[in-house]
């Protein structure tokens, strides 16, 4: 019986071209984002880390405390090798150090990310390997041995998967680093730096000790840890914290107030960090597009239960009974939803190759995303519990005991199987599903598109920032930034060069600030530029002067310049010019110009408005160089060459591409909003109308009537359109119902403060209007444009 069921659904849906592929496409664009989502979310949340014991495994964070403020995100090197002989909570560690390094005899001499790692990494993480070996106990943190374990990536790509490359040396940083080993290719770095790709894992190639790198404070620092049996945590991170804090106070010079802390991070948690958060936002996202396209597939096989009201007629006063009747449905909607299933999961692999590379930007743990099977088989469940909803809840809307009388309808709207109260709960769920979606991707998007558009402060046109290697020139690093700084200020192309340590970018360089009474203001962000910096960015000095000029290396002109916001928050009214502020306790240092506030977006910092500036002193090869039109880095590279054959750029790229990557994970999150949102709106809007559609369509004979009468055709259109609004104004209502709700929750519970845009709130309800609006007047249009005799007749 069943199959023949089948058989006859699947030939009643080829007769129904439009049915078919209306609902086959609203499934699979459905299906494929749920299933995309559903894949991060697994490989995010449930997927257990691919390593041995990763739930023993944690994170050697550390904080530090300053005037009862406490911070995470930056270790001291020295504190972790404490850490590293720890032996009382310890079981194993590897220490972690993320260095941005040159493969130097590579064509090119590429840019790489190197993680320099002690020998236990490899047994905690059970890294497989492909080719070689691991690091050995004697190529520790304090051997000095300098040898190599490439990542199989990079093996591909820089030394073109060479089978003998064990045992060769390679150049990094002028450095011969033996290679002794390639990781397998299946190996998933721990993303505990970001996930970005690394090209290998080298030994320390100097020694560590709990006496040296004091001045190393990085967020490129890091530890894992495996711990002992039976340890506490608190009582372990307070033992630590106390420990490595007492190290720490026994230096000279340490800043008041302040006090560092061990903070161990569980390593799923670290990884995941707050990408968890995104990804479950995408899933309700998801599920709730899924139970919009539901109600209009719901809408359709409603339409068609009624089409087919006839055929059930006949089969019911032949003996059908109700089950046959679910079981005819269910043939149908178990057919087209497995077609959209498998649709669905082929386009739902091909987002993962086309997104790879952009999902990497938003999520940790995407090397090498693809479906697995949990995810498919989920997939798969789903869709049988969707078909089974269609055909129950379209079966259950159809009135048995009324079929008969069915066969001696006349046509005329009599026979309609669709009550108004199920069609008006179709079109207020629609409307709430997608106004609920609508306010929620406006409160996201609105400071997504502030931030991609706030004006950066300074000009970034034609402004670019470079890094020259000249280690082999074997010039002082003063002369030789003055002479590169000179030759390239002369080149006809270039308006104005600065020196620099970093990019104008780079807002995480942070150091401490002191008053004229050396009390400690705060940690604050700092950079270093020449005389000529704000010149070359075109900041504008908003009091005072720039610095004064450098003639020596290791001379010092003790100036300090502020930022507006920080000038405003030191010294309010009163003028900042000849004030006396300390970065490192030791040196007063003039405040003798404010410049005005830069917007360089800081993760989920915002904007970090307070900064201060000092001169550089000490040379640099790195330089903010603004150019009169496109600058050509050949042309340069050639330029450099006079003042010694082995310069070359290390680093050469426009602010403006710089400040596109740093805005990358805003912009693919908006572009994922908005293709969400539209895809949301689509599938209202289309469910909307096809509900209304068949309202209208049932009213034809009586609005056929009111026509041949004479009734005014505005005042027809405006009674159908205050009756078809009405359920879209209760969705409304509903919606704003569950989101205050839900906001009211969220305050309660959440420990982060939840925005809310006013915007997005006022900008929801006019586009659900007018959706519905242009959803209910086309159909009534449609019908009333028609001769009134046609809809008489029910042509």
């Amino acid at each position: 019986m069943i199959k023949e069921e089948f058989k006859l659904a699947l030939s009643n849906l080829r007769k129904l071209p439009g049915f078919s592929l209306t609902v086959l496409v609203t499934l699979a664009l459905t299906l494929a984002a749920l299933t995309v989502v559903i894949n991060i979310n697994h490989r995010l949340i449930t997927q257990p880390l691919p390593y041995p014991d990763a739930d023993k495994l944690w994170v050697t964070d550390q904080s530090e405390t300053i005037n009862g403020e406490t911070q995470y995100g930056f270790q001291l090197l020295s504190t972790q090798f404490r850490l590293y002989q720890d032996k009382q909570f310890i079981d194993k560690m590897t220490m972690m150090h993320l260095v941005s390094s040159r493969f130097m005899d590579i064509k090119d001499m590429p840019t790489v990310d190197i993680i320099r790692v002690t020998p236990e990494f490899f047994e905690l993480l059970g890294t497989p390997l492909h080719l070689g070996r691991a690091l050995k106990q004697d190529e520790g943190v304090s051997d000095e041995q300098k040898v190599l374990v490439l990542s199989y990536q990079s093996w591909i790509t820089h030394f073109n998967a060479d089978p003998d490359i064990v045992g060769s040396y390679t150049s990094i940083d002028r450095e011969r680093y033996q290679i002794i080993g390639v990781t397998g290719e299946a190996f998933e770095v721990p993303e505990i730096f970001g996930g970005f790709p690394v090209s290998g894992f080298s030994s320390f190639p100097e020694p560590v000790t709990t006496s040296s790198h004091w001045n190393n404070i990085s967020s490129q620092f890091n530890g894992i840890a495996r711990l002992k049996a039976g340890v506490n945590i608190e009582q372990m991170n307070h033992a630590l914290g106390e420990q490595i804090n007492t190290l720490y106070q026994s230096r000279e010079n340490v800043a008041p107030n302040t006090r560092i802390g061990a903070q161990f991070t569980p390593l799923r948690d670290k990884i995941v960090a707050r990408s968890d958060e995104l990804a479950i936002t995408l899933l309700f996202s998801a599920a709730v597009l899924v139970l919009i396209a539901l109600t209009n597939v719901v809408n359709l096989f409603l339409s068609r239960a009624a089409q087919k009201q006839r055929t059930m007629a006949i089969q019911a006063a032949l003996g059908a009974k109700p089950t046959h009747i679910f079981v005819s449905m269910f043939c149908e909607s178990v057919l087209l939803v497995g077609a959209a299933t498998i649709l669905g999961l082929l386009l739902a692999e091909w987002l993962n190759v086309w997104l790879a590379n952009d999902l990497s930007y938003l999520f940790s743990r995407m090397q090498g995303l693809t479906l697995d099977w949990p995810t498919i088989v989920v997939a798969c469940a789903l869709s049988l519990i969707i078909a089974l909803l269609i055909a129950w809840f379209t079966s259950k809307q159809v009135n048995y005991h009324a079929l008969t009388d069915a066969l001696h309808s006349s046509g005329k709207g009599t026979g309609a199987q669709i009550s108004k109260r199920t069609r008006q709960v179709l079109v207020a769920l629609q409307v709430c599903f997608a106004s609920i979606l609508l306010f929620l991707a406006a409160n996201k998007l609105v400071p997504a598109y502030a931030q991609m558009t706030h004006p950066t402060g300074f000009d970034t046109e034609h402004l670019y920032y470079v890094r020259i290697d000249g280690s082999a020139t074997g010039i002082d690093n003063f002369e030789l930034g003055k002479q590169i700084k000179q030759l390239l200020a002369n080149q006809a192309s270039i308006t104005s060069i600065s020196a620099s340590y970093a990019s104008p970018l780079q807002m995480g360089w942070q150091n401490y600030l002191y008053d004229q009474n050396i009390a400690l203001i705060g940690i604050v962000s700092l950079s270093f530029y020449d005389e000529d910096g704000f010149t070359a960015l075109s900041l504008p000095l908003e009091q005072g002067s720039r610095f004064t000029p450098i003639m020596a290396s290791g001379s010092d002109n003790n100036e300090i310049i502020l930022s507006a916001s920080l000038a405003k928050r030191l010294y309010k009214d009163e003028n900042p010019i000849g004030q006396t502020l300390y970065a490192d306790r030791e040196v007063p240092r003039k405040v003798v110009g404010v410049v005005s506030d830069i917007y360089v977006p800081t993760g989920n910092r915002g904007y970090t408005l307070e900064r201060y500036y000092l001169p550089v002193t000490e040379g640099s090869t790195s330089f903010i160089i603004k150019g009169n039109s496109a600058l050509s880095k050949v042309q340069l590279t050639h330029a450099l060459k006079v003042i010694h054959p082995s310069l070359n750029f290390a680093f050469f790229e426009p602010v403006d591409d710089m400040l596109t990557q740093r805005l990358r994970q805003t912009w693919l999150q908006a572009m994922l909003t908005v293709a969400l949102l539209a895809l949301t709106l689509s599938l209202a809007g289309a469910g909307i109308y096809g509900v209304l559609n068949y309202s209208v369509q049932m009213r034809r004979y009586e609005l056929g009537i009111h026509l041949s009468l004479g009734a005014h055709t505005h005042k027809l259109i405006a009674q159908v359109l205050k009756q078809s609004l009405t359920p879209v104004m209760i969705g409304l209502g509903v919606s704003a119902l569950t989101v205050a709700i839900g906001y009211g929750i969220l305050t309660k519970i959440s420990t982060t403060a939840i925005s809310v845009s006013w915007f997005a709130v006022i900008v929801t309800i006019p586009i659900m209007l007018l959706i519905a609006l242009i959803a209910s007047y086309l159909p009534v249009q449609r019908v009333i444009r028609q001769d009134p005799i046609k809809a008489l007749r029910n042509e």
